[in-house]
């Protein structure tokens, strides 16, 4: 039985990971700062492991014992406006973060990391398909998340055995999702959106995205990076579409300027919106990897 340590787990993907992980026989050590958290984890059959990663300690020794990582932690970013301020503090606490867990773990203890970053820092990549060697134009996160990413290759170099993941709009029960689309449509309000044509964006099912980060424990190439992305890039607003006919409800949409975007959110959490993200997932496809959930349209038509 493989020796799994996951951070970030009560995140939205997280908790989907290591659910997932628990019920392919993976031995997962989950690591969380909250007690309450450690006792979902326990009864759900995960090992707990108490800790901060902006903070070394005992956790550390857990870390060290660990022959496979998926690491998925990162400071919070929801629950405020985001201003410069709180992205900077957001990119030092993520090196942070990467720096005590890497310092932890040993090559000759620890086979594979699976490191998940953001296609934010991918950017505006226009309306073709790209693929993960095109040069990333960070926007929005990107250009906080970037010096975390930028530095890998150095922990790399020191023998550890990273691959790289990249998931697109990931969309499924909670977080974002039922937060920004499902529950404003349930109830009767209105979806907010921009002025415009609908950007390009590139979406993946919280479950495939979950089972991806898995199979690159597997099957995953040292050094290289993947998009997690499912067949069909779509506009933006298609979700909001599906999920009202989905409901059974009128689909409300408040479109707001750009300008006006910008300060109710502030630039960071706008600029994403106005970017296209077409990418393709022919790398991890190659692998033998297979998407549950292909195509939003799909989903949808299951509900």
């Amino acid at each position: 039985m493989t020796r799994l340590l996951v951070t970030g787990v009560t995140g939205y993907i997280g908790s989907a990971v290591v659910r997932q992980a628990l019920a392919a026989d993976y031995q997962v050590y989950a690591l969380t700062r909250s007690e309450r958290s450690a006792a979902k984890l326990t009864t759900l059959g995960a090992i707990p492991v108490i800790g901060d990663l902006r903070v070394p300690g005992s956790w550390q020794e857990d870390a060290n014992a660990s022959e496979a990582v998926i690491h998925l932690a990162q400071p919070e970013t929801y629950g405020a406006r985001v201003t410069t301020k709180r992205a900077l503090d957001f990119r030092d606490q993520r090196l942070q973060m990467d720096a005590h867990l890497f310092q932890s773990l040993h090559p000759k203890t620890t086979k594979r990391i699976v490191y998940v970053g953001g296609t934010s820092y991918y950017g505006d990549q226009g309306t073709e398909l790209r693929t993960e060697e095109t040069r990333p134009n960070p926007k929005g996160w990107g250009p906080y998340i970037a010096p975390a990413i930028e530095a890998l290759p150095g922990f790399a170099q020191q023998g550890l055995p990273i691959i790289e993941a990249f998931p697109g709009w990931v969309y499924g029960p909670g977080s974002w999702f039922a937060e920004y689309q499902l529950e404003p449509l349930y109830t009767g309000k209105h979806v907010m959106g921009l002025t415009g044509r609908s950007r390009i964006a590139s979406p993946v099912h919280l479950e495939d995205c979950a089972r991806a980060l898995l199979f690159l424990l597997d099957h995953g190439e040292e050094g290289s990076r993947y998009f997690i992305v499912d067949d069909c890039p779509v506009p933006g607003n298609r979700t909001v579409e599906c999920s009202a006919r989905a409901l059974g409800v009128p689909l409300r949409v408040r479109r707001l300027p750009e300008w006006l975007c910008r300060i109710a959110l502030g630039p960071i959490i706008t600029e994403p919106l106005t970017c296209d993200v077409r990418l393709s997932n022919s790398r991890i496809r190659a692998l033998g990897f297979t998407f549950e959930f292909p195509t939003i349209e799909e989903v949808f038509q299951m509900w």
